[in-house]
C-alpha cells in the first residue's frame, strides 16, 4: 500500500486517544421527570418558530391541504420531529402516521405523547397514528401500519424518511482514521474501530436498505408513494475521503469510514429513479444538533467549528425548524411540477466553508498560546 499522506490518518502525538466511539448514556431520574414538559415546550416552540417562518416567507405548504403523510423517524428534537410539528400544525393534511421506535423513557417517546395530544384536541381521531413498533418490510410493525393507513384512508402517501440508525467505525483493511472531539477535560483524538460484519449490515440497513424498499412494499400492499424523501448530508459525497491514497483520506471522520454506507443506497436509488416518473427527492442538510450528533465521534466538535466559522463570516444560520419548513416546501414543488432537482442541497450557506473547516480542524491542539487553542474555534 502507498505511503499515507493524510493527516487525519495519523494521530496527532499531542492528544490522549480512545478508541471506538461515544457511547449513548442512560439518562438521570431527573433527566426522565424532566422529559415530558421538555417535550411540551420543544413541540411549542418549534411551532411558534414555524409559524412566525411562515407569516413571513413564501413556503410551498399548500400541498399537504388533503394529502396523507407518513413519516418514519419523526419524534424528538431532530428534523423528523420538527417536520411532525409542523404538518400537525399547519393542519390541512387528510392524515398523519408517524413511526418512531422509542425507548418510553425517552424525550423522543415524550415527544410522541405530545403530537398524540395535539392530534386529539385537533379532533384529527382516526387520521393521526402514533406507531412506536418501527419500519419493517414485514411482520406485525407492517400490518400495524397498513392497518393504520387503512383506517386513515390513506389509499396513496408522501413518504419522508428521517431515521437515524447507524454504527461509526471502520471497515475490513482501511487504514487507521482518528477524529479530534472535546469533553470537560478538553481535546481528545477518538481512533475509530473495525466494524463486524453485522454492524456493518446494520448499518446499511436500517437508513439505506430499509428506507428505499419500503416505498415498494407499501405499493406492493395498495399504498400508491407519491414520493419518498430522504435526508442525507454532502459528507457522503466525498468519496476523495475515503480512498487511503488521497491526502484528504478521513476528512470527513466517520463519514468517511461507515456512515456513507447506507447514504450511498439512498443516492443510488434517487439517481435511478430520476426520469422515470417516481419522485424520489434526497434532501441535504446542514449540521443540524440532534441528539443523534453526539453519537458521532467528533459530531458536536465538527457543529461547534463550522457554527464558529460561520459567525466570523456573518453568515445566519439555518436551524432545524426552518429546515423542515425548507424541505416541505421543495417536496411541494417536485409534486407540483416545479422543481425537479433530486438532490436539492438545503446546506449551501456553510458548505463552502468545508475547505476553512479542514485546515482548522487538523490544526486544533490543546495549547493556550497557539493560533489554534481549540477553545478559540468553538
Amino acid at each position: 500500500m502507498a505511503q499515507i499522506s493524510s493527516p487525519f490518518a495519523k494521530p496527532d502525538p499531542n492528544l490522549p486517544i480512545r478508541e471506538g466511539a461515544p457511547q449513548i448514556k442512560r439518562p438521570t431520574k431527573e433527566e426522565i421527570e424532566a422529559f415530558p414538559a421538555e417535550a411540551q415546550e420543544l413541540m411549542e416552540s418549534t411551532w411558534a418558530t414555524q409559524k412566525e417562518l411562515i407569516e413571513a416567507n413564501d413556503y410551498n405548504l399548500g400541498w399537504l391541504e388533503g394529502r396523507h403523510i407518513l413519516l418514519g423517524g419523526a419524534t424528538g428534537q431532530g428534523l423528523g420531529g420538527r417536520l411532525a410539528a409542523a404538518v400537525l400544525s399547519v393542519g390541512t393534511a387528510a392524515s398523519v402516521t408517524i413511526l418512531a421506535r422509542d425507548l418510553k423513557r425517552s424525550l423522543n417517546f415524550e415527544t410522541g405523547n405530545v403530537m398524540q395530544a395535539q392530534a386529539e384536541a385537533d379532533g384529527l381521531g382516526h387520521r393521526f397514528h402514533w406507531l412506536n413498533d418501527g419500519m419493517a418490510l414485514e411482520g406485525k410493525p407492517l400490518e400495524n401500519l397498513l392497518e393504520a393507513l387503512k383506517e386513515a384512508g390513506a389509499d396513496r402517501v408522501v413518504y419522508f424518511n428521517t431515521t437515524a440508525s447507524a454504527i461509526s467505525g471502520m471497515l475490513p483493511n482501511m487504514p487507521p482514521v482518528f477524529v479530534k472531539d472535546v469533553d470537560e477535560e478538553g481535546l481528545f483524538q477518538w481512533q475509530l474501530t473495525p466494524l463486524d460484519e453485522k454492524a456493518i449490515e446494520i448499518t446499511k440497513f436500517v437508513m439505506g436498505d430499509l428506507a428505499v424498499q419500503f416505498p415498494k412494499i407499501l405499493e406492493d400492499n395498495g399504498i400508491a408513494v407519491e414520493a419518498s424523501v430522504f435526508a442525507d448530508w454532502r459528507g457522503s459525497l466525498d468519496r476523495i475521503g475515503r480512498d487511503p491514497s488521497q491526502r484528504e483520506y478521513g476528512r470527513q471522520g466517520a463519514y468517511s469510514t461507515s456512515l456513507y454506507l447506507p447514504k450511498d443506497i439512498l443516492q443510488a436509488a434517487t439517481r435511478e429513479a430520476y426520469g422515470t416518473g417516481d419522485i424520489l427527492i434526497d434532501i441535504f442538510y446542514p449540521m443540524m444538533r440532534t441528539r443523534a450528533l453526539p453519537l458521532i465521534p467528533g459530531g458536536m466538535t465538527m457543529a461547534n467549528v463550522i457554527s464558529s466559522l460561520m459567525e466570523k463570516e456573518d453568515i445566519r444560520p439555518v436551524d432545524i425548524p426552518e429546515l423542515a419548513l425548507q424541505a416541505l416546501g421543495r417536496v411541494g414543488n417536485a409534486l407540483e411540477g416545479g422543481d425537479t432537482n433530486p438532490f436539492p442541497h438545503l446546506d449551501a450557506h456553510e458548505a463552502h466553508l468545508d475547505e476553512w473547516f479542514y485546515e482548522v480542524v487538523q490544526r486544533l491542539n490543546n495549547d493556550e498560546d497557539s493560533d489554534f487553542y481549540y477553545k478559540r474555534w468553538m
